[in-house]
């Protein structure tokens, strides 16, 4: 009896078959880790619309403090020079100064450039 023998085009349909399995676990991977960032930014503001609905929405947003997410992107916590703040899209309009707020949360990662539209985003 002679030994089981494969041909050359299975052998290759199989290691092609492995490296796209192999794809796909390391491209799962990639999203699955930059989606914590994500959920970062939504506990934040989760915490922070809550804070704003028990002040009954009367609070300006800019003073509803988050202390453990950057939410101006100055690569600080709390307070920093806004220089480099929202830097996609609004350093040129992030003030001086600026804190990690409730606006500025607004702002740099949900792209809502307004009072208004910060407390809509709080559902008040």
């Amino acid at each position: 009896m002679k030994g089981l023998e494969l041909p050359i085009s299975t052998v290759v349909i199989i290691v092609i078959a492995l490296v796209v399995l192999l794809a796909i676990i390391g491209l799962f991977f990639v999203f699955w880790g930059t989606s914590t960032t994500g959920i970062g930014s939504d506990a934040a503001k989760n915490s922070a619309c809550m804070n704003l609905r028990a002040r009954n929405c009367e609070e300006l947003t800019n003073n509803i403090i988050i202390t453990d997410f950057d939410a101006d992107r100055d690569g600080q916590f709390d307070s920093g020079p806004a220089i480099g703040s929202c830097p996609m899209v609004f350093a040129a309009t992030a003030p001086v100064g600026a804190e990690d707020n409730l606006y500025m949360l607004c702002k740099c990662h949900y792209g809502i450039d307004s009072e208004v539209g910060c407390k809509k985003l709080c559902f008040c």
